[in-house]
């Protein structure tokens, strides 16, 4: 191991502490299948930290065989394949252990063919009758506790109702009750064409989940950053020019948590029973895991806005309604950029007294970013939103705005769309969804 691998693990051994991700690659690394095989150990530590330390930011054959495999700062990966034989070894050693010595794992552990960026992701589970935990269980672990008690008030309030440990999904404990499943079946919006067109057995369909912790973030920070600030440590230099040493302490155990929401948990798991039983493979994969590169194969569905998947950011150039910070006060919006008769320039939440909350959300399909496959983005401006417009798609509001307003048979091809949602929301739930707009954009 060279002095600067060294001194990268010793960096980031706290930052790790915690992450049920490390921890399995850990797990791995000590196992006996690996015991002999100290090159592969390291490779594989180095690849994990390196993964979930500088998420997004492109691991290169040329620094594996430096920093990994002792190789000189000017070798020449033409020539000397070193770092391809080992990681295509590292491959195989994985699907062993997830056989055999690993085979209850609840996450599994691979790196992909024609990649080195290791891809986590929750095992298959087989069907069960009976599913006897809730629907949405909250993991706390003993130093996200201690943390609370340390934060200040005003992001104690914001905790509560817009993050969900995502240990909840790695350990296996987020799914729907089987009621829940069978009527997401029944519903008319199973049988959309959407569906087909998102979840086939040629293609990958991957649903991103929200880095809820990075929204929360940016709230305390009162900043709003952007894709490239989020995959080149923007996040990480705001909270190390805050100025209070306490509240810079709390901020970076925050950064490391990995928080989603209670509507991306719901979404995603009656998604991927959908998924399944139209024929697709499906997985699930935290934003914060996401790459550039991985957008450009398969189909996708996005669930959150750019504050917790700065991704959309990818997509924006086809969106008319686009989310914006609107007004003095930190409040966000989607803004109209070309409004229409009847329609206004922007549409934020609002909190009328006594009344119910009216809020936002936008449901588009466009294509990936190599326009070889869909995406599907679910956008709220608050997490009833956002679960409002799971909804609409999944119940007969989609199929109904394709066939009256988009003028959509089934002999056609479905089109790319975009839709604006206005949401009553009481007691906590989504009520009385409206379409508010539409749009068919035109996809160079």
């Amino acid at each position: 191991m060279s002095e600067s691998h060294s001194m990268l693990v010793a960096a980031n051994e706290k930052q790790l502490a915690g992450d049920a991700r490390w921890a399995l690659a850990l797990r791995v690394a000590s196992s006996k299948g690996f015991a002999k095989a100290a090159h592969l150990r390291e490779l594989l530590l180095y690849l994990v930290k390196r993964t979930l330390t500088a998420p997004g930011v492109e691991i290169t054959e040329q620094e594996i065989g430096c920093q990994v495999l002792g190789r000189r700062q000017d070798y020449d990966t033409q020539s000397d394949n070193i770092v391809r034989v080992q990681i295509r070894h590292l491959r195989q050693k994985l699907e062993e252990y997830f056989a055999t010595e690993g085979g209850t794992e609840p996450l599994v552990l691979t790196v992909p063919k024609g990649s080195r960026v290791p891809h986590f992701e929750i095992r298959s589970e087989p069907e069960v009758k009976t599913v006897h935990s809730d629907p949405a269980v909250v993991v706390e672990t003993a130093p996200a506790r201690s943390l609370r008690s340390r934060i200040p008030r005003f992001v104690q309030v914001a905790l509560p109702g817009s993050v969900l440990v995502l240990a909840a999904f790695l350990i296996g404990r987020v799914s729907v009750r089987q009621d829940a499943a069978n009527q997401a079946l029944a519903n008319p919006g199973s049988n959309s064409p959407l569906w087909s067109r998102l979840f086939t057995p040629a293609e990958l369909t991957t649903i991103v989940i929200a880095d809820s912790s990075f929204a929360l973030l940016q709230d305390t920070l009162r900043s709003a950053l952007t894709l490239d600030e989020y995959t080149k440590g923007g996040l990480r230099k705001l909270i190390e020019a805050e100025p209070d040493e306490r509240l810079k302490t709390i901020l970076r155990d925050m950064s490391t948590r990995q928080h989603t929401s209670l509507a991306d948990a719901t979404i995603s798991s009656k998604l991927r029973v959908i998924g399944k039983q139209a024929g697709g493979r499906v997985t699930v994969r935290y934003s914060r895991h996401m790459g550039v590169r991985d957008f450009a194969a398969g189909n996708f569905i996005i669930i959150g806005s750019k504050r917790g998947v700065p991704w959309v950011e990818l997509f924006e150039q086809d969106l008319n309604f686009r989310l914006k910070h609107i007004g003095p006060d930190w409040r966000f919006g989607f803004a109209n950029l070309n409004p229409q008769a009847g329609e206004s320039a922007s549409y934020s939440t609002m909190v009328p007294p006594n009344t119910p909350t009216e809020s936002y959300a936008t449901v588009a399909f466009v294509p990936n970013t190599a326009r070889t496959g869909d995406v599907l983005l679910l956008d709220g401006l608050m997490m009833e939103a956002t679960e409002a417009a799971g909804e609409f798609c999944m119940g007969g509001g989609l199929n109904r705005l394709l066939a009256e307003k988009l003028h959509f048979t089934t002999s056609d091809k479905l089109p790319y769309f975009e839709v604006l949602l206005k949401i009553r929301v009481v007691s906590g739930a989504p009520h009385n969804v409206e379409v508010v707009a539409w749009r068919r954009p035109a996809i160079l």
